[in-house]
């Protein structure tokens, strides 16, 4: 009966109501002094609680020498809340349509420490339903359970790594370079083009540190990076060298360019 009760309240029910209309479904007929005995409430407090339920069809009244309350049948009660509803969120849409809207704020969440960052991480994949794009040099059987949950839902997950791994899930496709990793220290993560996660480690402060937003320029930064990281290492599977050896003049000769093959040379040792 406890769940009966928290179904109900979900449903427009006080916890009151809902003890009421279950007792009357158990015991029909009964009167206001016989309810409010059964169910321990005050009468003073009951008469208001029944009067209300019965202007609203929840409860009938039958009049006579005794005036006895039954509970509306439960399948009849079902359509009263439905239509309830549903007139409910007609005034809903109506109010909200003249509501002024002002622009969508989308906020940076920073966060530190790596419990906590891949807390955020396993949070945005178990709320994915379409995409997942990740950058990660982690161990990705730190989120094994959370992708048996999306290849359930039918959610595929796209990894771009530089380290070695064998990991291996029917919804999630990996691209690797296969490195030896000693450590770990980047993680990004892409839900469904709306939310965005950017983590590494910070040598420095000897920490973990991450940012989380839903502002659509960073998950397109994030999202371009990881897909461009992506045709990259196909590429370089399918000319077997990577695209530079290949085609020399592609180099901008930038300070960025410099620094990303430096770090390239290193995680491949």
């Amino acid at each position: 009966m406890k769940d009966t009760i928290e179904l109900l309240k979900s449903v427009y029910f006080t916890e009151n109501e809902s003890m009421i209309y279950i007792f009357l479904l158990e015991n029909p007929g009964q009167t206001v002094y016989e309810i409010a005995k059964n169910i321990r409430l005050s009468r003073s407090s009951i008469y208001g609680i029944i009067d209300k339920m019965h202007k609203e069809g929840v409860l009938l009244l039958e009049s006579g020498s005794k005036e006895l309350y039954y509970s509306q049948d439960p399948n009849e009660l079902l359509s009263i809340l439905e239509f309830k509803h549903q007139e409910h969120m007609h005034q809903l849409r109506r109010q909200l349509n003249q509501i002024k809207i002002q622009p969508i704020k989308t906020p940076y969440f920073n966060m530190n420490g790596f419990d906590a960052i891949i807390g955020k991480a396993r949070t945005l994949l178990y709320e994915s339903r379409q995409e997942v794009y990740m950058n990660t040099d982690l161990n990705l059987d730190l989120f094994d359970d959370a992708f048996d949950f999306l290849n359930r839902k039918g959610v595929d997950v796209h990894v771009f790594s530089f380290a070695k791994t064998n990991y291996s899930k029917p919804n999630v496709f990996i691209y690797s370079h296969q490195n030896e990793n000693k450590e770990s220290n980047r993680l990004m993560l892409v839900s469904d083009l709306k939310s965005v996660l950017v983590a590494n480690y910070d040598p420095f402060r000897e920490e973990w540190q991450a940012t989380s937003t839903q502002n659509h320029l960073m998950i397109s930064i994030v999202s371009e990076h990881i897909h461009h990281d992506i045709y990259l290492i196909k590429l370089k599977h399918i000319l077997n060298k990577s695209l530079f050896e290949t085609y020399p003049d592609l180099a901008i000769h930038t300070k960025a360019e410099k620094l990303g093959k430096e770090i390239l040379k290193k995680k491949e040792k």
